[in-house]
């Protein structure tokens, strides 16, 4: 386990946040994140957003982060916008491409150098920025990367043959890439079984009624939710965070299910963990934890399919493991719920 308690915890969270959202989990998320980095349990180094797909109606949603940057008083949180190409193959480095198409990973590069300790970083969407950065200079991951949290792909082959997790699809190649990083890999398999809405043992999909944790928040951080999730065309994304929640929204809001994949992997990597009570405390305070991170041997082709098997000797290649599926869900909502209404009473 690599945590040392008396090392400060750098993260950098790369993510597909957008506006409209693509989905809004992504956003739950980065609340999660920067509530962690208020309570002093980690020191946000930046956020870098997925360039949008073709697909995708918005864009980068940047006004996110300063919304939250806004809401716990957290200005210069540097974001950075990725590349708009994807790599052809897992040694594509992105040499040839335009300068704005190589920007991210070299700003990601240039703060792992300069960080005063090795950095975390969180991957909640694709893995283009940290795989092509990471074939251009390797061995400063190998350096300065305390850890790469890859929440993608599914432990096992669903129902459906060929069917691949969405962060795989969006770019196959970057994520058999992120398998080559020579820093320690926390794989976060999204399902246990693709697209398999059911708690499984090696996945981290859970989910929640939202109004489950809306009804603890201030009313800054549910317009921030609310202006997300109606998907606002406010251009004054800041005031709209300190104008009265609008009763009609929040009763429409709080009776949605969400989806959730990353919760437990982002506590981790503030050296935080859960218990089946939904309790959070520090790896060495929680006696029975609900979820490790287990050593395994595995390999990725270059297709994204991943091979693996437990490993009993020394690995520096892990995967989420949950001890109790049936008190996951509430144990993770009520986690969630404790950190996002007084992340300060975490620390």
């Amino acid at each position: 386990m690599w945590y040392d308690a008396a090392m400060k915890n750098f993260l950098l969270h790369q993510t597909d946040l957008f506006h409209p959202h693509n989905d809004p989990d992504d956003h739950w998320d980065l609340a999660c994140v920067f509530a962690l980095a208020k309570a002093g349990h980690v020191d946000l180094t930046g956020v870098l957003i997925d360039y949008a797909p073709e697909h995708q109606k918005g864009d980068p949603a940047v006004h996110a982060v300063a919304q939250l940057a806004h809401c716990h008083a957290m200005p210069g949180i540097p974001v950075v916008i990725g590349s708009r190409s994807s790599m052809t193959h897992r040694r594509d480095g992105f040499e040839t491409l335009p300068p704005c198409d190589q920007a991210a990973g070299e700003w990601l590069l240039q703060m792992l150098r300069d960080a005063p300790a090795p950095v975390a970083i969180m991957i909640v969407g694709s893995c283009i920025d940290v795989a092509s950065a990471a074939v251009r200079d390797p061995g400063v991951f190998k350096e300065k990367c305390k850890g790469i949290y890859l929440n993608a792909g599914s432990a096992f082959p669903g129902d459906v043959e060929g069917e691949i997790e969405w962060n795989v699809y969006l770019n196959r190649a970057a994520y058999a890439a992120v398998f080559d990083i020579p820093c320690p890999v926390y794989w976060c398999p999204c399902w246990h079984r693709t697209n398999d809405s059911r708690v499984g043992k090696n996945g981290t999909w859970y989910n929640f009624r939202q109004g489950e944790i809306l009804e603890s928040l201030t009313p800054q951080m549910q317009n921030f939710f609310f202006y997300m999730l109606s998907r606002s065309n406010d251009p004054q994304h800041l005031r709209y965070l300190d104008r009265p929640v609008d009763p009609q929204l929040y009763a429409k809001h709080a009776a949605e299910m969400r989806n959730m994949w990353c919760t437990g992997p982002i506590f981790h990597t503030a050296g935080l963990t859960v218990d089946k009570e939904g309790n959070v405390g520090a790896f060495d305070e929680i006696r029975e934890p609900l979820y490790t991170f287990e050593s395994v041997v595995l390999e990725c082709d270059d297709d994204g399919e991943v091979k693996w098997e437990p490993e009993t000797g020394v690995s520096n290649r892990y995967i989420f493991t949950i001890h109790d599926t049936e008190r996951y869900r509430d144990a993770m909502t009520t986690a969630m719920w404790r950190l996002l209404s007084a992340p300060m009473a975490l620390a």
